[in-house]
Formats: structure tokens, sequence, C-alpha cells
């Protein structure tokens, strides 16, 4: 297996091929591939501790530090940024990822002959759509709450009579971190979505109390590549004021599901993925589910890099697997590689001997109505507490060997401009953090004391 990756790294580091262009205005979202290739550059536009951290590890990152750029396709159409990608690719070929495709990237890649590595910005409207997500679930027969689309209207008398008897969830068709989702209890709840947007389509599932899993998956020229279920931890408030907005993972949580819920969980995500690849789809993609004791239903489709991809991929080579980002770039690049690197991801009885990974990420985001500023210094490093202080152990931008005591934070710069539902931190641990779908009572006084060093 080391020796078909180092093969692929050959590959991927020859002149022919060109460099890589992580471009994203959060460095956080890039990182993972930083020593893989060498010809690896991230281009971003907010100034963290990371940055600094990863030139100092001879990573080339280019950082414009302009908070007000939120989007990677404002960031690639800057002209210090293509000026610099110009410069570094000497002339010769150029390799473009970004967290999500966008017609403004397309336009801008096109306009540079730019290799875009990824899919097609349509595909990522049309299947990340929660309406047209009803039609792909009930198409592949696959179980998903029980969801039907709706025109949001005043005489919804069915979905009126519902609420009587249970809860439901509305969600618009796009959105992120949950601010497009509404748990809707009652008809006042119902009131007030209905006069915020009228006559928009929602879909409307059943509100189910169960565990959420996330999966990462990559379309292959093999096959569908499935990771190991991700605990999802929603529902901390405090953390996303979204009721069912997500905070992080652990991978430890997944031990609770049973060989025929994880079964459930494989067969459906190939069958999304197969779905997808005949549509043209390739590379990255998520799924999430909710598991109960009465059925494993799936809820969103995410075709495009998800949030946990840069730890997952650093969790991936720590145990010597293939990263999924790698399969991505070698799809697109059309660079040759062997099917065994895959079979722990093709193959169910290979796929559930995987041992999980032990590790926890909680993020921390602005729980605010309006942009919030970061008022204390916090450096980002290993940290650990002593008598209720935050005692810094080492600069270190990923949680590589900590002790039982130590966790990472990842921070904004202090005086940081923080919009509403937007990151601000996040805290990284070697071991499970979640009980149930509530944090462990010991990790929840000590998050509580470190939102409190930010002086928020």
């Amino acid at each position: 297996m080391i020796n078909e990756i180092n093969k692929i790294k050959e590959q991927l580091n020859h002149e022919k091929i060109g460099p890589v262009f992580f471009v994203t205005p959060n460095p956080n979202r890039a990182i993972g591939l930083e020593k893989e290739i060498k010809n690896y550059h991230i281009i971003c536009s907010q100034n963290t501790d990371l940055v600094d951290y990863l030139k100092k590890e001879k990573v080339s990152v280019l950082c414009i530090d302009e908070t007000k750029i939120k989007n990677s396709g404002k960031l690639l159409e800057n002209k210090e940024v293509l000026s610099y990608i110009k410069k570094e690719s000497k002339g010769g070929s150029v390799n473009i990822i970004t967290f999500k495709p966008s017609p403004k990237i397309s336009k801008i890649c096109a306009e540079n002959d730019f290799r875009y590595l990824g899919s097609d910005w349509r595909l990522n409207r049309k299947f990340e759509n929660k309406i047209i997500f009803v039609e792909i679930t009930e198409k592949l027969k696959i179980p998903n709450a029980k969801s039907k689309v709706i025109k949001l209207e005043k005489k919804n008398s069915d979905i009126l009579n519902k609420l009587e008897k249970e809860n439901l969830v509305f969600q618009l068709p796009r959105g992120y971190s949950g601010n497009s989702t509404f748990l809707i209890k009652n008809k006042k709840d119902y009131q007030e979505i209905l006069e915020k947007y009228e006559g928009r389509q929602f879909k409307v599932s059943k509100y189910l109390e169960g565990d959420t899993y996330t999966i990462n998956a990559c379309v292959t020229r093999f096959g569908i590549a499935v990771s190991q279920p991700i605990f999802q931890i929603t529902g901390l408030i405090d953390y996303n004021k979204n009721k069912l907005g997500t905070s992080g993972n652990d991978y430890e949580y997944n031990k609770n599901l049973s060989k025929s819920e994880k079964k459930k969980i494989f067969d459906y995500t190939k069958k999304v993925g197969e779905y997808l690849s005949q549509s043209g789809y390739q590379g990255i993609f998520g799924l999430d589910y909710i598991v109960n004791k009465e059925a494993v239903d799936l809820i969103e489709i995410n075709p495009r890099l998800v949030g946990s991809i840069p730890v997952y991929t650093n969790l991936q080579l720590q145990k010597e697997e293939t990263p999924f980002l790698y399969l991505q770039i070698l799809e697109f690049l059309k660079i040759e590689y062997s099917p065994e690197l895959l079979n722990n991801y093709l193959f169910f009885d290979l796929w559930i001997q995987q041992e999980n990974f032990h590790f926890s990420q909680l993020i921390l985001r602005n729980t605010k109505e309006n942009d919030i500023i970061i008022k204390k210094k916090i450096i980002s490093g290993i940290y650990k507490f002593q008598e209720n202080k935050l005692l810094l152990q080492k600069k270190k931008y990923f949680a590589y060997d900590l002790k039982d005591d130590e966790f990472l934070v990842q921070t904004a710069k202090k005086g940081s401009s923080i919009s509403p539902d937007t990151e601000y931190a996040n805290l990284q641990f070697g071991y499970g953090i979640m009980k149930g779908n509530k944090l462990k009572r010991s990790f929840a006084k000590k998050i509580n004391l470190i939102v409190g060093e930010f002086g928020l």
C-alpha cells in the first residue's frame, strides 16, 4: 500500500502535472496534502495563526489578508492571486481546487486555461438542491424521513393538521451549517416561517429522534469509496444557533451502530454514488443519515468537498490510508492508480473491519444575529487546562500525538470580524467527547472556559 501511494506522489509531483492551488478564504479548509504534494499552494484571505505556521513548515501560502473576501470566486479573480498563480506555474499547467464549485470559478478557470479539479458547478447546484433530493431518494428507494415538497402557503391545512401530532423539519433548497433548516413544533413556528418565506418551495420531513451520522464518499473509476460513519454533533445551540445545525464530529461514536445499520448506510451510499456517477459527477461527496431503532434515513446530500475533509485527510494519512482528496485529484488529472488502494472502501466485508479514528472536533460559530469581534488574543496550538487556566503547550496546527489532557485550538486572530453562523474557532481532541447527544460533562465545563477566553 505504501509503495502504491509513493508511486502516486511521484506522478503528482511530476512537472508536467503543474502546481495545485487550493483557493479558499479560510486556510483551515485547505490543509491535508500540503506536505504530500511538493508543488502545493494555499491561497486564502483570512490571516490566521495557521498561515504563519504553514510558512514556517515551508508550505507555499499566499494570504492577501482581506477579510471582506468571503468566497473562493472573489478570491480567485483577485489580481494579486492571478498574478501569483501565473508566476508559480511558470506558464505551464495550473490546477485549481476549491471547497465548492461556482459559475464564477468556472468562468475564471476557462478564461485563464486553468484546470479545475472538481465537478461542474451545475451538478453541484442540481444535487445539493433539497427539493431534487426527494426525487433522488424516492427513485433509488432509500428511506428519506418521509420527505415531501410543498409550496409554503396559508392554505397548507394538511401540514397544520400534522403539526398537531408530530414535529416537522422544513428545509429551503440551499443553505449551510443548518441556516436553511427549521424545526417546526407548532402553528406559531409555522406562522413565523410563513411570514418570511411565503411562496417558497420547501422540503418537509417528519422530525426524527435519533443519532446523526455523516459519510464522506468519493466517486472513482473503480467504484464508490465509502468512509466509516462519522457521528455528527448537532443541537448544541451554544455553538451553532440553528437547532439542527452541525457543531463538529466524534469519530469514535459509531461503535454504537449495529452491523445491520452499517450495512444499510454502506449500501445506500453506494447507490447514491452510482447515481451521481451516471450523471457525470466525479470526486468527493457527503451524505447525512439519521439512525434510530426504526430505520436508517438519508436526510441530505452534499455534492462537493465537505467540511470534515481537511481533518479526515490528516487522519487517513496518519493511518497510511489513501485520502479521498488524493482520489479526487487523481480522477480529474486522469492519473493511473491501483484499485487495491480502494479495497477497504469498496467492499463491505473489508470496510466494516476498519478501526475507528480516535478523534473529535468541535466547531464554535458566531451564534449572534450580527458580526462579532474577537476581543482577546488566543494563539492557535495545543493546550491543556491547569487549575481552570488555559496553558499553551505547543504551537501546532493539527492534533498529532495528543496526551489525554491535551487538545488543539485553531482560532481567528484578535480583532477579526466574524459573520453570523461563521466559524471562529475549532477544537480538536484525540478521543471521543460525546455521550449520547450531549458533550461529556467534563468537556462541557472546559469548553465554556475556552469560549470565555475569546472575550465575546
